[in-house]
């Protein structure tokens, strides 16, 4: 009878603590949704596959906003020297959650977010997989 009793005692001090606090979240455990880490800063190049990025090309970045617009700004060597190419804009939309269609100078590129986070950005494009993250450089 000791052990079944401590047994029991035992059980319910693991309930709780096996329960987590987020019980009072909104439904989603606070998660913030695809779009929401979308826009949530800048996303700085960290590699692409296939090639590869040096450590100017690095420095570029594109920041998605909430009203569907998109700020470009991409670097790169020009006589050794790590220059901008100056920053562009355009528009943005995202479907399903994870298709991206970007439209700029005329054109319309599209993407599948692969994974997000807060930190992490993965996407593929019909040529290429692109990793960007909340790093500069």
């Amino acid at each position: 009878m000791k052990t079944y009793k401590q047994l029991s005692i035992l059980l319910v001090i693991l309930s709780f603590f096996g329960c987590s606090n987020d019980d009072d979240n909104n439904g989603n455990g606070n998660q913030p949704t695809n779009r929401e880490l979308l826009t949530s800063g800048k996303w700085y190049n960290e590699s692409v596959t296939p090639g590869s990025y040096n450590d100017c090309e690095k420095m570029g970045y594109i920041q998605f906003s909430d009203n569907g617009t998109f700020t470009l700004e991409s670097f790169d060597l020009n006589a050794g020297n790590c220059e901008s190419f100056g920053i562009n804009t355009g528009a943005f939309t995202l479907s399903n959650n994870i298709n991206i269609s970007v439209s700029f100078e005329g054109e319309i590129i599209t993407a599948v977010i692969v994974t997000i986070t807060e930190n992490s950005l993965t996407i593929t494009t019909d040529e290429e997989t692109i990793v960007f993250d909340k790093t500069e450089g």
